[in-house]
């Protein structure tokens, strides 16, 4: 819900909110921006070289991490799971619209010598037939009339008389029929969000203006953000804290952020110069190369009241045995975090329904007790940063994609 400014590798980037798929039949007059896609575009004015596909990728991934590293609650990355566009034949007589879904009629009677004519069947239609995009205008005439009649609608508003009852407080005067929820804009605002450009923004401006709309219920201007990146990060940490981050479910992204830890336990005790013989011994090896414990008791400190909750308090497995609670009152707490984020660990990976004859923790898929490792991904992801962080100051940063 904002637009994103990105420098400080080979290229720029600017993100930001972007109706895709052009919507034709599914048009709506109003969007809500939290549910708007979002788009990257990288910057070529300074004349440098294209890019490949996976230098495109390295550009975007190192950009998004810092962009997550400030806003760790989001799962904005660059993988996604469906494409938006469609490509089209040139020989077809459609388009595609709707993500796909629908086909709209495009001739270009002006430019094509092999089309005679183009007209309507019902001499009343008032359509621009010499414009290609034939299907999607014949929507215009009747959307227009529909956006303004929705506009209207948020500025209705009905006398009321409602006597007080033990369920609500009484109330006399006008109601408003719609009341929309923060950051809406009507269509057209959204679709001229496509023509932001990163040097149409003036370099110290905080907001980005959006388009005028008649309806008065709609955001006039988005804020503008920047970020400036120093250095690439290890694609492949990179890779495996995209795949934590974009997960939903608590379990997977689990795995995906340890693994970044993991790439780092054999070397951790070297760098300290310790021994260490189990896993539990590099993680805490790892966990006190990576930060103090001041860093530690901060993290705990800046969780939410419920993630704090949830942290000192036992946590019960799907199997029914319990991985005792992180204890801020520890002598280490930089040993307890390692104890604490093992245990979770053997929890979630091993499928041993018991050992030695005795059952053991651990969490199943699809189960209700699999849940509580969401209060367990931030401290987690917390770690996994600073791990991706140490390995630019021991290896230096990346060349430029």
């Amino acid at each position: 819900m904002s637009v994103v400014m990105f420098q400080g590798l080979s290229h720029s980037m600017i993100m930001h909110p972007v109706l895709l798929g052009e919507p034709t039949l599914t048009r709506q007059a109003l969007y809500y921006m939290a549910e708007l896609d979002a788009a990257a575009l990288i910057s070529f004015d300074e004349g440098r070289g294209e890019l490949s596909e996976e230098q495109i990728e390295c550009l975007v991934d190192n950009y998004l991490f810092a962009y997550s590293k400030r806003h760790p609650e989001s799962r904005v990355s660059f993988k996604v799971a469906q494409g938006k566009f469609s490509i089209e034949d040139s020989s077809d007589y459609y388009r595609h619209v709707d993500r796909g879904n629908t086909l709209a009629l495009a001739i270009d009677s002006l430019n094509d010598p092999a089309v005679s004519f183009v007209e309507p069947v019902e001499k009343t239609d008032q359509v621009n037939l010499m414009d290609w995009n034939i299907g999607v205008n014949y929507v215009e005439k009747p959307f227009h009339a529909y956006r303004r009649a929705v506009g209207a609608l948020l500025e209705k508003r009905v006398n009321t008389l409602i006597a007080p009852s033990h369920l609500r407080d009484g109330y006399i005067g006008r109601l408003r029929v719609l009341k929309p929820d923060n950051m809406l804009i009507d269509y057209q605002q959204a679709i001229e969000l496509t023509e932001i450009r990163w040097r149409s923004i003036l370099p110290d401006a905080t907001q980005f203006q959006l388009a005028p709309s008649e309806c008065r219920q709609v955001v006039d201007a988005l804020p503008i953000e920047r970020i400036e990146v120093s250095g690439l990060r290890s694609p492949i940490l990179l890779s495996h804290y995209f795949s934590g981050l974009k997960e939903r479910n608590p379990m997977k992204a689990f795995v995906g952020f340890y693994n970044v830890l993991e790439y780092y336990f054999e070397e951790a005790p070297l760098l300290l110069q310790r021994v260490a013989t189990t896993e539990r011994m590099q993680l805490q090896c790892l966990v006190e190369l990576l930060v103090s414990e001041g860093d530690v008791a901060n993290e705990v400190a800046r969780l939410s009241p419920e993630e704090s909750r949830m942290m000192c308090e036992n946590m019960i497995t799907s199997s029914g045995i319990e991985i005792q609670a992180f204890n801020p009152a520890a002598p280490s707490l930089r040993a307890e975090l390692a104890r604490w984020l093992y245990e979770t660990r053997c929890a979630v990976v091993h499928s041993k329904k018991t050992r030695r004859g005795q059952p053991v923790a651990a969490f199943y898929p699809y189960s209700a007790h699999a849940k509580a490792l969401r209060y367990v991904i931030p401290v987690l992801q917390w770690l996994t940063v600073a791990c991706i962080e140490k390995d630019v100051s021991l290896n230096g940063s990346g060349p430029a994609p």
